[in-house]
């Protein structure tokens, strides 16, 4: 008897997005055994009694293979690790727990050949690349990708060709590095010297207010040892970069650093390894953020680029969602924005209260015979973005679509301070069609939030 892995997932896979494997047991007689199916524990981080989530059990088919989804079981141990807001002195690299877990298996299989159910759940199974073990690990992502999206990675891609590397930071010195942040989201390359080193920046790039707050994510590699932020400061084409150390933790899988100006600004200046705070000032105007070894040349991710914004005509909407890559992406809407609220009422009919104490009836226009008897207002707000090329454009149907989304909100505090505090959103409607470049422009998208909270008025 032996069981053989035939098809077995890759890491990193995308968890709301198929997650299958199949089994073989090779001995054909077993495998007729009255009651005979396949078994699978699954445990989360660690094997250990009390880390087993669940026992996956499916029976044979007719060529007596046994095919499992484990995306079912897996996806409700996956959340979303949002960054924290109004943050002061802040760790470099806080890991994005929620966003990845840990999966480990162990196989099996039951029968009732004896008239007794028979389960032998020790078993050492056979991989598709030969090698043989008693349990397997598998990592998996807060993400689902798209079956088809025309340039978007798509789900056949990443899960067929090892995609994933691409987003995994390698050391390339010396070069335009091309690995990719988790993120989808449009990164113009401006120009840069011999040392690859930025020397002009575009102005395609996500525009940022110097108060937004806001986070990167990406996969680990454990040879990152430094953050790096190069700024362009007024109108000389002048560089500066700040090392930020960078140590996470082994079973760290995903980690998010500060993107966005009021934020990197928290960092605690003891974690600095050149510079000094603030490190996006009034004066800058464009700033890349990458990933490093020890030498800053060293570069292990691509240079991610934001253009600092000064148009203030309109009052600025930051939303804050969940990516299709498991990561969370912001968009600013700078045009105007229009706040309502749709009302529902409801009514019951009563009697007039229209007969005195003597008997006699007092007909008035002042009666009632609707009561309003239940009042609820939805809020609701429409935002319109600024002039986008097809690139953001079709990346922001991410943001229509995606299951988590939060309006980034400027508050003055009772105190008198500033924060910004985190609404979250239950529906977003958008007039979203694809864009093509070659045919078309420039164009702005107009969508439609609807907070996830309603109030409730008072009964008459």
């Amino acid at each position: 008897m032996s069981l053989e892995i035939k098809h077995y997932p890759q890491d990193y896979r995308t968890v709301y997005n198929p997650i299958e494997l199949v089994m073989l047991e090779s001995d054909a007689t077993t495998r007729g055994y009255t009651g005979f199916a396949y078994l699978i524990d699954v445990y989360v981080d660690a094997i250990s009694s009390s880390n087993l989530i669940g026992r996956l059990k499916v029976p044979p088919t007719t060529n007596g293979f046994g095919r499992f989804d484990l995306s079912g079981i897996m996806e409700s141990y996956l959340s979303s690790s949002l960054g924290e807001l109004n943050g002061t002195n802040l760790g470099p690299q806080p890991a994005a727990i929620g966003n990845y877990r840990d999966f480990k298996l162990k196989y099996g299989w039951i029968h009732y050949n004896t008239g007794t159910a028979t389960i032998d759940m020790n078993q050492t199974v056979t991989l598709p690349d030969s090698s043989t073990d008693t349990n397997t690990s598998l990592i998996t992502l807060n993400g689902s990708l798209p079956n088809y999206r025309r340039d978007v990675v798509n789900f056949y891609d990443w899960q067929t060709n090892n995609y994933y590397n691409k987003y995994m930071p390698t050391t390339s010195s010396f070069a335009l590095n091309t690995k990719k942040f988790l993120t989808n989201s449009p990164n113009y390359l401006g120009t840069y010297d011999l040392t690859f080193k930025p020397t002009s920046f575009s102005d395609k790039n996500q525009k940022v207010r110097l108060t937004d707050e806001g986070y990167i994510y990406f996969l680990v590699n454990t040879d990152i040892k430094k953050i790096n932020y190069i700024i362009k400061d007024g109108s000389s084409i002048i560089n500066k970069s700040f090392g930020v150390n960078f140590n996470p933790a082994t079973t760290t899988r995903v980690v998010k650093i500060p993107s966005a100006p009021a934020t990197i600004n928290a960092i605690n200046p003891a974690d600095l390894t050149s510079g000094t705070q603030p490190i996006i000032t009034s004066t800058v105007t464009d700033y890349s953020i990458y990933l490093s070894e020890t030498s800053v040349n060293d570069t292990m991710i691509e240079y991610f680029s934001f253009k600092l914004d000064t148009d203030c005509r309109y009052e600025t909407r930051r939303l804050e969602f969940l990516n299709s890559l498991g990561g969370f992406d912001y968009y600013n809407f700078t045009k105007v924005s229009r706040h309502r609220e749709d009302i529902e009422r409801k009514f019951l009919k009563a009697n007039p209260s229209d007969l005195t104490s003597t008997g006699a009836i007092e007909y008035s226009i002042s009666n009632r015979e609707k009561i309003q008897y239940y009042t609820k207002s939805s809020s609701k707000m429409k935002l319109n973005s600024d002039w986008v090329d097809a690139k953001t454009f079709n990346w922001l149907l991410e943001l229509i679509e995606s299951p988590e989304v939060y309006l980034l909100d400027d508050y003055t505090t009772p105190s008198g301070t500033t924060e910004v505090r985190r609404i979250p959103i239950k529906n977003i409607e958008g007039n979203w069609e694809e864009k093509i470049s070659s045919t078309d422009n420039i164009f702005n998208l107009s969508i439609d939030l609807e907070f996830s909270m309603d109030n409730y008025r008072q009964r008459f």
